[in-house]
């Protein structure tokens, strides 16, 4: 987005009005620099928005030059989600985002089954500690089980800036699987809806009546026992890997729910490793990369 400056407030976005807009009512200022209109009414009702330092209607037209500074409300608490004291790998932070390593066996946000011990109770707890003033939106969701990248926007505007890009396909994310059998005869993509198995609560399948789920899929390496691919989701549906494997006949590793083989690591493998995206404030291009994690090292040294 151009005419961006950063500023360290978590809450607080400063924007320069460029020739382009020169004369524009700034509500039409601000849609064009992608403010969604659930923003802009949060921020009427809640916030505030300055114009060269004084408060500004939504009739307002900016100059060229102007400074709009958006102050966004502060996130209310969430009495469901409390801060907790977590051991976690964080890769990248600044006032917009949070990027984490995360473990197998720790899932991103609280559920029925795990109500506290999260990755978003370890989050607040280390804000807290650096008195941010940072609320949890997490971009995207992985498995408890699956390990890697995890994307976390700290405030309203960098949410609905990175849901954008994920919307336009700005934002790419890959994966490391370790699948069973050897997977010769590929397909690059697979593009087969997805739906909820009846009376499960996770379980998916794949039906003609579920959602569109694409992934695109690239081979890595052979081993004797099982074969090293890519995936890179197109969509992001629930189990959408797993369940699309499942289906092309080779399930991952360790996915006894849809039928692979046990693995001694006794979770199945995969691994969030690349995640590419723009800066949400700045719209610079970012890009990460994480190696495998030593358990699924020990599987492909196990099948040597």
């Amino acid at each position: 987005m151009g005419g961006t400056e950063l500023n360290f407030a978590h809450n607080q976005v400063v924007l320069k009005v460029e020739e382009i807009h020169h004369g524009k009512p700034i509500r039409e200022f601000l849609k064009s620099m992608d403010i969604s209109d659930r923003a802009l009414k949060k921020l009427r009702n809640k916030g505030k928005i300055l114009c060269n330092g004084y408060e500004a209607t939504w009739r307002k037209a900016v100059a060229t030059g102007d400074e709009v500074v958006l102050f966004y409300p502060a996130p209310p608490d969430n009495p469901y989600l409390k801060p907790e004291p977590l051991s976690l790998e964080i890769l990248y932070e600044d006032q917009d985002m949070a990027l984490v390593n995360k473990p197998p066996g720790l899932c991103v946000h609280p559920t029925l089954a795990h109500p506290s011990g999260t990755l978003a109770n370890g989050l607040l707890y280390h804000w807290s500690q650096e008195r941010q003033q940072a609320s949890f939106h997490p971009v995207h969701r992985i498995d408890r089980n699956t390990s890697g990248l995890v994307l976390v926007a700290k405030n309203s505007f960098s949410a609905q800036k990175i849901f954008l890009q994920r919307q336009q396909k700005k934002l790419s994310r890959s994966y490391i699987a370790l699948v069973h059998g050897s997977f010769r005869d590929l397909p690059s993509c697979v593009d087969l809806p997805m739906e909820k198995c009846e009376g499960k609560t996770t379980k998916r399948q794949i039906s003609g009546e579920g959602q569109r789920a694409v992934t695109y899929i690239k081979v890595l390496e052979h081993f004797p026992t099982c074969t090293m691919i890519r995936l890179m989701p197109e969509t992001g549906r629930t189990h959408q890997i797993r369940v699309h494997l499942a289906h092309l006949g080779h399930p991952l590793v360790g996915d006894q729910l849809y039928g692979g083989p046990m693995a001694q690591i006794k979770r199945h493998c995969l691994h969030a490793d690349q995640i590419s995206f723009l800066h949400p404030r700045t719209s610079q291009a970012l890009s990460f990369q994480i190696p495998l994690p030593e358990d699924m090292v020990r599987v492909l040294d196990a099948s040597l």
